[in-house]
């Protein structure tokens, strides 16, 4: 990664990411290509809604504190009228407020809603193996596989029980994007660690490996193999069908933020961002992409936000400058390292360099 490299004059995307090309303009590849979706509509969504009946509930959603999960139970209780259960995979990463806001919003809807743990604290066990192992790389690649996994076992194996037959998710195309292989950038900085280290790497992760295959075990999707535990999770074509809320809605900020403050009393974070505040260890990610990219995961999130003209390049250049700041960065990532219980000559790898 060079210093200040070129970035784009539309977007925040530096020249360092992956796939990124800038023309003579400095307009990115990802600008140029970009073509803005219009929402499917609401009558689609219902008439979709409409077309299975279940048991006891209509839907099941994944809620997580955040505001597009809340905006989504929002939704489905008070503007569709569905007989909803909320469901909030419960980690030992959910950060306080988090929690205060799903309970406002589930008391404040008459909203049910289900915690589920898994069992041993696997996700705590995996995510301290992993970091362990990861020392001598300075980056945190695949901190999150756990719950890219862990939430679409559990929303599938709570439908399956209550026989419902769908499963409504609030991610949006602006939290979508692939660099490439993360596999590969993880294995190219392994392969330059010294033999202590290597070992080190092996050995941690051998572990954080058998915390993977045990949660596959607790959550089981028919299909997905507890051994091939790097592999994003694919629900069976049978069973509940999975729906994209903001594909037929849309997705505006500040309606949902105002809408979920005085419906239900839902708190912003005290932050330069709402956009996935609810677990501590999402700024683990901005600290890996900054390092790797010259761009955090804010920025290029910001930078989807441009592209679809919801936020001015000048208001996300002000965000992405609060969210990049070195000193936050590492702060966050030693927060983290701390609550894991990392020892701190293990924890000063990560910050040589």
């Amino acid at each position: 990664m060079t210093l200040n490299p070129p970035i784009c004059a539309k977007c925040l995307m530096p020249s360092t990411y992956p796939g990124i090309m800038l023309d003579k303009e400095g307009t990115c590849n990802f600008c140029q290509n970009y073509r803005k979706k219009e929402p499917l509509g609401e009558e689609r969504l219902i008439e979709r809604l409409r077309s299975k009946s279940g048991g006891e509930f209509d839907c099941v959603l994944g809620i997580s504190g955040g505001k597009d999960s809340c905006y989504v139970a929002y939704l489905a209780k008070e503007k569709f009228g569905l007989r909803a259960l909320a469901v909030c995979y419960d980690f030992p990463f959910l950060v306080e407020l988090a929690r205060q806001n799903i309970k406002k919003v589930c008391d404040g809807l008459n909203l049910d809603v289900l915690f589920v743990k898994s069992r041993n604290n696997i996700e705590y066990d995996f995510q301290r193996n992993h970091l362990m192992s990861l020392s001598g790389t300075k980056t945190t690649w695949g901190q999150c596989i756990f719950c890219h996994y862990g939430i679409e076992g559990v929303l599938y194996n709570v439908a399956k029980e209550k026989n419902i037959p769908f499963i409504l998710s609030g991610v949006t195309e602006n939290e979508l994007w692939n660099p490439g292989n993360r596999t590969s950038f993880l294995l190219r900085r392994v392969k330059k660690l010294p033999l202590k280290d290597l070992l080190r790497f092996v050995y941690y992760q051998s572990k954080a490996y058998l915390n993977l295959m045990d949660q596959r075990r607790q959550f089981r999707i028919p299909g997905n193999s507890c051994f091939n535990v790097y592999r994003r999770a694919v629900l069976p074509g049978t069973g509940p069908e999975v729906i994209q809320v903001f594909e037929y809605v849309k997705w505006d900020q500040e309606l949902i933020e105002k809408t979920l403050r005085d419906r239900t009393g839902w708190q912003k974070p005290p932050r330069a961002t709402s956009w996935r505040y609810d677990c501590i260890l999402e700024p683990l990610l901005d600290y890996t992409y900054k390092k790797e990219f010259g761009i955090s995961t804010v920025g290029i999130y910001l930078s989807g936000l441009i592209r679809a003209g919801l936020i001015t390049r000048e208001e996300a250049v002000n965000v992405q400058q609060i969210s990049e700041r070195q000193e936050h960065l590492e702060s966050s990532l030693k927060a983290a390292l701390e609550f894991l219980e990392v020892p701190k000559n293990i924890q000063d790898k990560y910050f040589r360099g």
